[in-house]
């Protein structure tokens, strides 16, 4: 796989070159990376940042969920933060004129870890993210959320890098943060963030991570590689699987990808399906409902194409 763009900087960390992609994603399908790398803290990530080419396309990879990598692969400079990004710690614990704790994530923490950090401290907010799979940075991108929670209602601001590798502490209003949605400038990531939290018995905390846990894996198909819903709801009128269902598509398939029987916003990979497969069928069923209801669904996966993220 040769390269059509300036090779990456020097750095710190670690730099793979035509590194697959497909057993990064929670999907596990796709293509290699021109480059891939990892780091070994913020400010190796900073130098690194500021120093690439702006010619070079590049993409930061978190947990890999909400995220499907073409076949093709991508010719730019995949950021891995999983690695080195990933320090969860108690900010400012709560005390006598403090009533909410102030926790601090790295971008490259995963979801589950930061709500299990909660769970330890006594702090409650972040339950809904134990089952969320990902990580901070993806959930920040997103304003990831579930059973009645979002990222927005605990965050109290963001640290982003624009493409120059200059720092902006952002707010959840800057963000314009809404469902499923955050208006972050283009080109810029996140690298931190911080989160308010409030006191609460831990096994209570525990119990109703336990309780949003077992709807997951009662409800969802987690036995089969799958990225979580692969539409968002409609902001009016039924939510996306029931439009998926009574589009008549539940279990639909186009190669080895499928529309899964027991949540028809699941698309699963039942074995070695491509992602050319995937992509034909997240087009079949967006095309299906919109015939049969005149409802046009958004995707809440992105597609990686060779130069960057492309519209299914």
């Amino acid at each position: 796989m040769g390269s059509l763009f300036p090779p990456p900087p020097p750095l710190a960390g670690l730099l793979l070159e035509n590194c697959p992609l497909a057993g990064r994603t929670t999907w596990r399908m796709g293509g290699l990376a021109r480059w891939l790398v990892s780091f070994r803290d913020i400010e190796d990530l900073v130098l690194f940042w500021g120093n690439l080419s702006r010619e070079t396309p590049r993409f930061v990879l978190g947990g890999g969920s909400n995220i499907l990598v073409a076949d093709a692969g991508f010719q730019g400079v995949v950021l891995d933060l999983t690695r080195g990004l990933n320090r969860i710690q108690l900010q400012q614990p709560v005390g006598p004129g403090n009533p909410e704790a102030i926790l601090y994530a790295e971008a490259g923490a995963s979801t589950r870890a930061l709500a299990h950090a909660c769970r330890h401290l006594g702090l409650s907010g972040a339950e809904f993210l134990a089952g969320i799979p990902g990580s901070v940075g993806g959930a920040l991108v997103m304003n990831a959320g579930a059973f009645g929670g979002e990222i927005k209602d605990i965050l109290i601001d963001a640290l982003a890098l624009d493409p120059d590798g200059e720092r902006h502490v952002l707010t959840p209003d800057t963000l314009k943060m809404r469902y499923r949605h955050t208006q972050l400038p283009l080109g810029w990531i996140f690298v931190s963030a911080r989160f308010r939290l409030i006191p609460a018995d831990a096994e209570v905390i525990r119990k109703t991570m336990q309780r949003f846990n077992h709807h997951r894996r009662t409800t969802q198909p987690l036995a089969h590689p799958t990225a979580g819903s692969t539409f968002k709801n409609p902001s009016q009128g039924p939510c996306a699987w029931k439009l998926i269902e009574a589009a008549g598509m539940r279990g639909a398939s186009v190669g080895q990808a499928r529309v899964s029987e027991k949540h028809c916003n699941f698309f699963i990979n039942t074995g070695q399906a491509s992602a050319t497969d995937m992509t034909c069928l997240v087009r079949k069923v967006r095309d299906a409902v919109f015939a049969h209801s005149g409802i046009r669904l958004e995707t809440e996966v992105g597609l990686l194409g060779p130069l960057g993220l492309e519209v299914f």
